[in-house]
């Protein structure tokens, strides 16, 4: 359980995008609409992945990205906490990550490979010189070596406006962010060219001389939260990219690519698209109002909360309001005709018999507000542990949990946009490999 959160700048969460990845970039000129480009996504494990531990199995695979998972619930009800209507968001701990994206910064541009991540806003990466930084897989980014390079005076407007900034020895704006499981970033605010395929936009990033723990061999952290200091809400401000973005994540086991989308190429539209209203919060609020299984529909109580779930690719695995996963687990125990067994790992409470695929599970739809009735698939479900051994991959929520977490397995093979503009969530049923 994260038990401490300590942040000298209090600067928006910095932590995926769907679980890390790797991300190519392919840019659209869209004329008399804006512009747009989409990437190519690889999920950390992947065999593309440049962080993949060639030596582990698909199953100690599944147990770390368990471990992270929990370890990043527990970040997010950490976080969430903390918070009021007057604090800025503190930061979570990117755990590692679950996808990883591939952008280029200075000039001229050097590529990195970063954590990217729904549940974050602002970028940064490892920077010379390097008082104490971990391994990472490219060289670390050196300002010195970049023309567009600038450092944002500790008495600009950029940083009075984050919350907690100190004035360095020379008038740089410092930052120092330690998240909840003790792993940090420490440094100075600057600006600099981010170049996404043949496009770029100056924008603000950390520039990172010590950190540690937590990142795997990434350079650092891309956010893709809503805050002021995320990649979206930045390139939305310094050029013609709309306030969107949309992915289309495959399942685990497919080990194919899936896209990401921003600007105009994210939008989500055609036959199939449902769609429910986003909270206020930088946090990717959603209304989840039940679940049926067949024809047995599973809420919590008589009154739905609002906002009652929040949308992550950090995390792996879903929680949900605990009556409601019980509801769940019932019907499901009732209609699958599988040999039910116990999980190895004794961690997931409904396990079958089974090779992976031969669990024959009813129709399955989440109630999201607005009508956005999602049905969902083997792949969102279930998932191989051990073998033989396939468990439902939906977790109970604790009495003390704020809100329930809707993780990347869910989210496999939906083309999902974030409409920060109209405060809209789409789904649209998708082969995203």
């Amino acid at each position: 359980m994260v038990t401490q959160i300590l942040i000298s700048i209090s600067m928006p969460a910095i932590s995926i995008f769907f679980s890390l990845l790797l991300i190519s970039f392919r840019f659209t000129a869209v004329y008399g609409g804006g512009i747009g480009f989409t990437t190519t996504l690889f999920h950390r494990d992947s065999p593309q992945s440049p962080i993949r531990n060639q030596s582990l199995s698909h199953y100690d695979r599944l147990n770390n990205a368990i471990r992270r998972s929990i370890s990043r619930a527990d970040a997010l009800f950490q976080r969430a906490a903390a918070l009021t209507d007057n604090t800025i968001e503190s930061p979570i701990s990117p755990g590692g990550g679950e996808y990883v994206m591939s952008v280029s910064i200075g000039t001229p541009p050097v590529a990195y490979v970063a954590i990217a991540d729904t549940g974050s806003d602002p970028a940064w990466t490892q920077c010379m010189p390097c008082k104490k930084c971990y391994p990472q897989s490219k060289p670390i980014f050196d300002p010195k070596k970049s023309s567009s390079f600038r450092h944002v005076p500790c008495t600009s407007n950029t940083c009075q406006s984050v919350g907690g900034a100190t004035c360095g020895d020379q008038g740089s704006c410092n930052y120092s962010i330690v998240y909840g499981d003790q792993t940090y970033s420490k440094g100075e605010l600057g600006t600099d060219t981010i170049t996404i395929g043949s496009t770029s936009v100056n924008m603000v990033i950390g520039c990172g001389h010590e950190s540690g723990g937590g990142f795997g061999t990434t350079s650092g952290v891309i956010g893709l939260a809503g805050g002021e200091l995320s990649i979206v809400t930045q390139m939305s401000k310094k050029s013609a990219v709309s306030r969107k973005f949309s992915y289309c994540l495959p399942s685990v086991s497919s080990q194919g690519s899936g896209k990401i989308n921003f600007g105009k190429n994210a939008v989500v539209s055609g036959p199939g698209v449902v769609s429910t209203p986003l909270g206020p919060r930088t946090m990717y609020q959603m209304t989840l109002e039940a679940i049926s299984v067949g024809n047995e529909r599973h809420a919590v109580g008589n009154a739905v909360v609002k906002d009652n779930m929040i949308i992550d690719s950090g995390t792996t695995l879903s929680y949900i309001p605990k009556e409601m996963h019980d509801g769940v687990v019932s019907s499901m125990a009732k209609i699958i005709g599988s040999k039910r067994v116990k999980d190895p790992g004794n961690f997931f409470g409904l396990c079958y018999s089974s090779d992976g695929h031969d669990v024959n599970i009813p129709a399955i739809t989440a109630h999201f507000a607005g009508g956005a009735d999602v049905r969902l698939g083997m792949e969102n479900m279930f998932m191989r542990v051990a073998g033989g051994v396939s468990c439902l991959m939906l977790t109970p929520m604790t009495a003390s949990d704020p809100f329930g977490i809707w993780g990347n397995i869910a989210q496999a093979n939906f083309l999902i946009g974030y409409d920060l503009e109209r405060k809209t969530l789409s789904f649209k049923p998708t082969v995203c490999a």
